[in-house]
């Protein structure tokens, strides 16, 4: 009867890839005393290669050659070293899934989380999560966990934002089901202005992009505000406010008056001037004698 010394998840989630390695040797060792053991998978290998070779040649082998099949067949040691790999495959596969699924799970956990409830032990929960994290991206050929990785920054930064009484029902993920309903990418999430959103006040959204010659920016999008409707949270947008456009040098020179219209504008007003009181009139001189 084959042993079952397979350890559950939970004691997989504790464990690295250097405790994976000796409980993947543990069970190999628990395997030769198994139904599966070393012996027995020579055998069906052995018979394998007889009725393969009978297949081929359509007869049976005669002795000698059964005795060159049996030297053939792979040894003994080959298949201990073949079912270590292969438990240790299975067990790291287990493993990953095993700290990706608890990640999972506390981010769906914390991002139902109402701003007006948040735990005591937030600081350490986000903390746990980022060493899981962490400690999976360590290892070589390891799953990418950046989409993990981007969406706990963003909580981080909701939870720690100011926001109005009225949106502490507002949940973390409610947060960004609104922002991409507004057409934000799930990997810019992180970087939009939680603090000017939480507000109430009119907010610009960004997209953390590129410009085809491997040059990340930040490419503004609509702007939105959060209101509470009747029918609940909305984020509408405002559209963009038009842009204050200064005059060019032409439009400029073109609205001044010319230098002849000012001097001819001097001329009228002179010749429309009044003679002053006594001009024009000659002065009499005084007679002598």
């Amino acid at each position: 009867m084959e042993t079952t010394g397979t350890p559950t998840p939970e004691e997989l989630l504790d464990a690295g890839r250097r405790t994976i390695d000796r409980k993947a040797l543990q069970k190999t060792i628990k395997d030769i005393f198994s139904y599966r053991n070393p012996l027995r998978q020579f055998m069906e290998n052995y018979r394998f290669n007889v009725i393969r070779w009978s297949a081929t040649n359509l007869r049976k082998p005669s002795l000698w050659k059964r005795a060159g099949l049996f030297f053939n067949t792979g040894g003994i040691p080959g298949i201990l070293r073949e079912n270590f790999r292969q438990n240790r495959a299975d067990l790291l596969a287990r493993w990953e899934r095993g700290v990706i699924g608890d990640i999972n799970r506390s981010l769906i956990r914390l991002g139902s989380i109402p701003l007006s409830s948040k735990p005591r032990d937030l600081s350490r929960q986000l903390k746990d999560i980022s060493r899981k994290i962490y400690r999976m991206t360590t290892y070589d050929r390891c799953p990418s966990l950046l989409q993990e990785s981007l969406l706990l920054s963003t909580y981080e930064y909701i939870f720690a934002s100011p926001h109005e009484r009225k949106f502490g029902n507002l949940c973390p993920d409610e947060i960004c089901g609104m922002l991409r309903q507004n057409g934000v990418p799930q990997e810019s999430l992180c970087y939009q202005n939680y603090e000017s959103i939480l507000a109430g006040r009119e907010t610009v959204l960004y997209e953390f992009t590129s410009d085809g010659k491997a040059t990340l920016y930040l490419k503004p999008m609509d702007h939105v505000r959060l209101e509470m409707t009747s029918k609940g949270y909305d984020m509408v947008p405002m559209g963009i406010p038009p842009a204050r456009t200064l005059p060019s040098p032409a439009e400029s020179m073109g609205n001044m008056p010319q230098l002849s219209e000012k001097i001819g504008k001097t001329k009228k007003a002179r010749s429309g001037e009044k003679p002053a009181k006594g001009a024009g009139k000659s002065k009499k001189r005084p007679q002598i004698g």
